[in-house]
């Protein structure tokens, strides 16, 4: 996929989605009004449109679905931005997309849990509740009467779900669900979520399979989905030096893994610098073009005592990363205040320009002089940060290299 289009019914669900992708390091066009005539998406962008349906007629929502589907070109990704409450032509606009794309099915995920939206069993809830039994019922435009997501599209597609406990089993048990229903004929796959991991797992088994897939949703599948399979990111990757052994790090790790494409070279323990560097080098030529992050860690067997040493061969890996891969690196992170000084140290950096702190603790910059001046950098302690700490540095060195 080199370019990509989401259809939004409104402007302000077209901003949430604009932001949503830019915080994935997607480059963004956001059209607030498209006319009749629209700029498609180039080559590497995203385009977000505010078609402005919502409160128009069925009929005019098909037509307008249909005036800027023409404009779409063969080979760019089409999303759909649904309302998170349900409201709006899930069905109307879904269809036109669908018959734009006879190959493609849609994948429909309207839970939000960041905002109290979740799907489970295939009703959808807000905070808990049933949008039959909420303040949404009694929208004076667009009451919401029905829950269940699979009734909105059922009458006019073979419609499947991926239920909670699948979801649960991780990426893999959910593309084989979800390749299943395909082969059967269904073209609106519904799919439970809950968490923030949730979406991620569903994103991950989505852009697994090969069969074109039209993401249906508020926002963050859309999201992931595009992370995953938007093949020009263009900003890089992200080395990350990870001199930490904390608990706290690891789970940062874990988090990280999860939402990104990475590479990871692990420092054996005992391991000398020229038995290390040799692995390196192999390492180096096998890491994939479109990775996002670039892990280089110790072993959590490295004993006590060694911190130094460790360090210092960290940095030096560190350094042959940065010349053998010159610009594909777009940013340096390094956690562990050990770690940042030798590394620091190593380099001849004595200069920072300090930008940003991230979160709490965690500092972003640039460095200002010695070997690598110019090149973004993040520095935190192996204790600092919260669990998404190591995920959102590498996204703000993504946005900091453009």
């Amino acid at each position: 996929m080199k370019a990509f289009a989401a259809l939004c019914d409104d402007l302000t669900g077209s901003s949430v989605q604009s932001i949503l992708m830019k915080d994935r390091g997607l480059s963004v066009r956001q059209i607030i009004h498209p006319g009749e005539h629209f700029h498609p998406p180039e080559e590497g962008e995203v385009v977000v449109l505010n078609c402005d349906t919502r409160r128009r007629s069925p009929a005019d929502a098909a037509s307008i679905f249909l005036r800027l589907l023409k404009q779409i070109p063969a080979g760019t990704g089409i999303g759909k931005r649904i309302d998170t409450t349900l409201r709006g032509h899930l069905c109307v606009e879904t269809s036109e997309i669908l018959s734009a794309r006879p190959g493609a099915a849609a994948m429909v995920v309207p839970a939000y849990p960041s905002s109290g939206r979740i799907t489970v069993g295939g009703y959808h809830l807000l905070s808990g509740s049933l949008l039959e039994r909420t303040e949404v019922s009694r929208d004076p435009a667009w009451p919401v009467s029905s829950s269940f997501v699979p009734g909105y599209f059922s009458e006019h597609f073979k419609c499947s779900l991926i239920p909670m406990e699948k979801v649960k089993e991780g990426p893999e048990a959910i593309a084989s669900v979800l390749e299943e229903s395909l082969g059967c004929g269904s073209r609106i796959v519904v799919a439970d979520a809950m968490t923030g991991e949730d979406i991620e797992a569903l994103a991950e088994a989505a852009a697994s399979i090969p069969r074109e897939i039209i993401p249906v949703d508020p926002g963050p599948f859309t999201a992931a989905f595009l992370g995953r399979k938007f093949s020009s990111r263009g900003s890089g990757i992200v080395l990350a030096i990870i001199g930490s052994t904390s608990q706290k790090t690891g789970k940062q790790l874990e988090w990280a893994e999860k939402r990104l494409r990475y590479s990871r070279f692990d420092l054996s323990a005992g391991e000398s610098y020229e038995s290390a560097l040799a692995r390196f080098r192999d390492f180096l030529q096998g890491i994939p073009r479109n990775a996002e992050l670039f892990l280089l860690r110790p072993s959590p067997e490295i004993s006590r005592g060694s911190e130094n040493s460790t360090a210092r061969t960290l940095a030096a890996l560190g350094r042959e990363a940065l010349v053998s891969m010159g610009d594909r690196i777009c940013g340096i992170l390094l956690s562990g205040g050990d770690t940042a000084a030798v590394f620091f140290e190593e380099t001849g950096t004595s200069s920072l320009a300090p930008i940003q702190e991230i979160q709490p603790l965690i500092m972003g910059g640039r460095i200002l002089d010695g070997d690598f001046a110019g090149l973004g950098t993040v520095t935190k302690g192996g204790l600092i940060g919260e669990e998404d700490g190591i995920y959102s540095a590498v996204r703000w060195l993504g946005k900091e290299r453009e």
